[in-house]
């Protein structure tokens, strides 16, 4: 083989690396900044509060970006985000989780009991993901009131601006976690 046609036979093969990788590039990205992480405590805790796996992640991710420690400004702990009051409320029913919501299992199940709670309370996701940030009462307020009319939730009348952009950022994850993960079907 001439150098000419070594070096071109190099330099197809290095294009074409370069567009193979290409396609996996895309999906490693999107598969780590979409990231299945406690897999067996997410597929456990979605069947058993039928709750779709990848609502849960999409929580997961908008919460605490998957970091187990995370505590927010107004006290709320562990992935998923869990305040005082609903931890409580959790350990007196469900009797199986221990008194530390940074557990990683229990944050999960706690996490989803409660989702799972919300939206068969309010019969709608979006609701409910206002719900699990906003709290209960408040939105239970919002629906005396008729803020919440309709469902295009981006016409609703929602007081807290953080909570809008909730329910944004959460639906868009939802979509993304179906999209990466093979399932096409976009609806909440």
């Amino acid at each position: 083989m001439t150098k000419k046609r070594s070096f071109n036979f190099i330099l197809y093969i290095i294009i074409l690396l370069i567009i193979v990788l290409s396609f996996y590039k895309f999906s490693l990205i999107e598969k780590i900044t979409y990231p299945i992480i406690y897999e067996e405590e997410v597929s456990l805790n979605s069947l058993e509060y039928d709750i779709d796996k990848y609502i849960i992640y999409a929580v997961i991710k908008g919460e605490s970006s998957f970091y187990p420690y995370a505590k927010s400004k107004k006290q709320a702990k562990g992935l998923m985000q869990i305040s005082d009051i609903t931890w409580n409320w959790a350990y007196d029913e469900l009797k199986t989780i221990e008194e530390n919501p940074y557990i990683i299992s229990d944050n999960i199940k706690v996490g989803s009991w409660y989702l799972s709670k919300l939206i068969r309370q309010y019969d709608n996701i979006q609701i409910a993901l206002l719900a699990y940030n906003a709290g209960s009462g408040n939105v239970d307020e919002w629906l005396r009131e008729g803020r919440l009319n309709g469902s295009d939730y981006e016409k609703w009348d929602i007081p807290f601006n953080e909570s809008k952009k909730y329910i944004d950022k959460i639906t868009k994850y939802h979509i993304e976690y179906k999209n990466i993960y093979g399932e096409k079907n976009h609806e909440l």
